[in-house]
């Protein structure tokens, strides 16, 4: 929770950008001490990978505005099929202002998929289940997903927001297509042989 040996080299590095790996709390003392010592978005943004909507009111809308994440999924996508989601998750949480993050609409694929996986087996078999899996397509929320059959990890597309002071993340930048999911670095030649 102490980041001021961490922030003292940012200061003296003068990076273009600072890439933000930590989680849960240690986002809050992180920020926190970024602003304590100065540092705004405007000077030296934070590309965060695990800052979700959810986590932008716990942290603290006017320390993490104008920084930016990178997901799959921002609530602030605007196709009909997204607002529809938002719409029908408020209503089942009985909070309008709930807020939904990328891990929660991973989850909410992932029991569909799933589910289409079992249809398709005719069988709740972990290895039949499997089987099926491939190739399987689903119009989420964020949009078109499918299982890669080699890997079994989604091609999807990769969004990165920037955190208003309203608290969404607006989009600034989503890949045109799909991208083949790469879990295991396979396609990276500094990573044969980890």
């Amino acid at each position: 929770t102490d980041y001021t040996a961490i922030i003292e080299k940012i200061k003296a590095a003068r990076p273009d950008v600072i890439l933000n790996t930590l989680n849960g709390d240690s986002n809050v003392a992180f920020f926190t001490q970024l602003a304590e010592a100065g540092i705004t978005a405007e000077q030296i943004p934070v590309m965060s990978l695990s800052i979700s909507e959810s986590e932008v009111s716990y942290i603290g809308t006017d320390l993490i505005q104008g920084h930016y994440v990178a997901w799959n999924y921002l609530q602030s996508i605007s196709t009909l099929h997204n607002m529809s989601f938002v719409s029908r998750y408020r209503k089942f949480c009985q909070d309008e202002n709930a807020a939904i993050g990328d891990p929660m609409e991973s989850a909410y694929i992932a029991v569909h998929l799933w589910a289409a996986a079992c249809e398709k087996a005719g069988t709740f078999d972990v290895e039949e289940v499997r089987m099926a899996s491939k190739g399987l397509i689903y119009e989420g929320p964020e949009g078109t997903v499918y299982i890669d059959g080699e890997n079994q990890h989604l091609f999807g597309k990769v969004r990165v927001g920037k955190i208003a002071p309203s608290g969404l993340i607006e989009e600034v930048w989503k890949t045109a297509d799909a991208i083949k999911p790469d879990p295991y670095l396979s396609s990276y030649v500094w990573a044969h042989g980890l």
